[in-house]
């Protein structure tokens, strides 16, 4: 069985079958010398098409912020300190290990604005955690309203959920803001 095209005969020479693929060999060839002329003969100094510290493939990809519980595991310091610092301030109970209560959170600000929220406004810690976290905890009270479709949600819209009565943005941007603070303090 023969893979010749309806056009193609047996009899027909191979120069003639040869032709397009050797025109297309030597158009290319023909670009390529043209385009490395007009760059020697600029000095090689024209912008690139594609510029390798411009356009980086690795830089393309973000490495998301670590973890709450990375940003505590890597530097021990800044989790003593916080810790020491959190208790004095009656915002983490002496029974509760800051690790724990930062777990499943993605930024360890949010955590601390979470343990701040929780202490200022008396709205229980886990169904806050759940609601900004999106991850139900194990000992998570039945009153306690989750996120819709277990998608996290913003602090602010925790708080507004959790304690309608309360000013959801003043209280949230100040958790964050002293939640910075504090992450600032313990690691000086």
């Amino acid at each position: 069985m023969s893979t010749l095209s309806p056009r193609e005969s047996p009899n027909m020479p191979v120069a003639r079958r040869a032709f397009p693929i050797a025109a297309l060999g030597i158009l290319l060839c023909a670009t390529g010398v043209a385009s490395q002329d007009s760059e020697s003969k600029s000095g090689g100094t024209s912008p690139r098409w594609y510029n390798p510290s411009k356009y980086n493939p690795v830089k393309l990809i973000k490495r998301g912020p670590k973890s709450a519980n990375d940003q505590l595991a890597s530097d021990g310091h800044l989790e003593d300190a916080l810790t020491k610092q959190l208790r004095l301030l009656k915002i983490l109970p002496a029974d509760k290990e800051l690790q724990d209560a930062c777990s499943d959170f993605k930024d360890l600000a949010n955590c601390i604005a979470v343990l701040r929220l929780n202490h200022n406004l008396q709205i229980e810690f886990t169904c806050l955690k759940w609601d900004v976290t999106g991850i139900k905890p194990k000992p998570v009270a039945d009153s306690c309203a989750g996120p819709a479709r277990g998608k996290a949600m913003s602090l602010e819209k925790a708080v507004d959920l959790l304690k309608p009565d309360a000013n959801a943005r003043t209280e949230s941007k100040n958790a964050l803001k002293q939640a910075h603070d504090d992450i600032k303090d313990a690691s000086s």
